[in-house]
């Protein structure tokens, strides 16, 4: 199922089905309905009940929240073992990008917009201050999905920075929808991205020399994350970014 983009700005990340979470999209608000009910009128045919909310860091998805719940992110197996392949380490960030149709509500409800395309778009960030992968250290986020749930090794919950990179501005957080947050190249299909110039020749796991091609980014059809080591020019665009399209919420 895609994630929407609602009316042309909310980016409403659409969390995956997982029956063993306890997590119901139901559960999930957004201006006085719930997810399930948005993705019925998109999609009548989803019966689906529970989510796997991850990564979890928007502040007021849920109704209530415990007392020490705090922004994570979770990962393993694979994924995790290729974030520590890469030296992945707290003081490092994630930017999360899923994938995205515009859709608009027509008054008996959600639609699909007509001759919207589906792309990647970036609706997150998340700079780490810990890496918790102990079971002792793990069952302390108790309201995670990968506190209960995931008895594979490895596993590991991500936790984040109050602050983002030497600023005030908050160490997690989504956007409101902009073109200048989308990976797609306009006109391409989803995979063939137009790389942010600070981010074009710098080298990223899962892709080669290969990868760049005459008018397009090809990104890779494997891995969950890809990881490049960053500089001031990436650290400065981003804060821009954040500082342009944080949400409130």
């Amino acid at each position: 199922m895609t994630s929407q983009i609602i009316d042309g700005k909310v980016l409403l990340s659409f969390p995956i089905p997982f029956d063993k979470n306890e997590t119901k999209y139901s559960e999930l608000k957004y201006k006085g309905k719930n997810y399930f009910q948005i993705v019925k009128e998109l999609k009548p045919t989803f019966n689906f009940e529970k989510c796997h909310l991850d990564p979890d860091i928007y502040d007021n998805i849920l109704e209530k929240r415990p007392d020490d719940w705090e922004a994570c992110f979770g990962q393993e197996e694979a994924a995790l073992t290729h974030l520590m392949n890469q030296k992945v380490k707290v003081g490092d960030v994630f930017l999360f990008f899923g994938w995205f149709i515009e859709v608009e509500n027509v008054g008996s409800g959600y639609k699909y917009k007509r001759g919207a395309s589906d792309k990647h778009v970036i609706f997150g960030y998340f700079q780490i201050s810990g890496i918790h992968d102990t079971s002792d250290e793990i069952a302390k986020y108790h309201w995670h999905p990968h506190s209960t749930t995931r008895p594979s090794k490895p596993n590991a919950i991500f936790t984040a920075l109050e602050f983002l990179l030497d600023t005030k501005l908050p160490g997690y957080g989504t956007f409101t929808y902009s073109e200048d947050l989308d990976l797609t190249r306009k006109g391409y299909s989803r995979s063939k991205w137009e790389l942010p110039d600070c981010i074009k020749c710098k080298t990223i796991s899962y892709h080669n020399e290969f990868s760049q091609k005459k008018d397009y980014f090809q990104s890779a059809m494997i891995g969950q994350e890809f990881v490049l080591d960053a500089d001031q020019n990436i650290a400065q665009w981003l804060i821009d970014k954040v500082k342009k399209h944080r949400t409130n919420d």
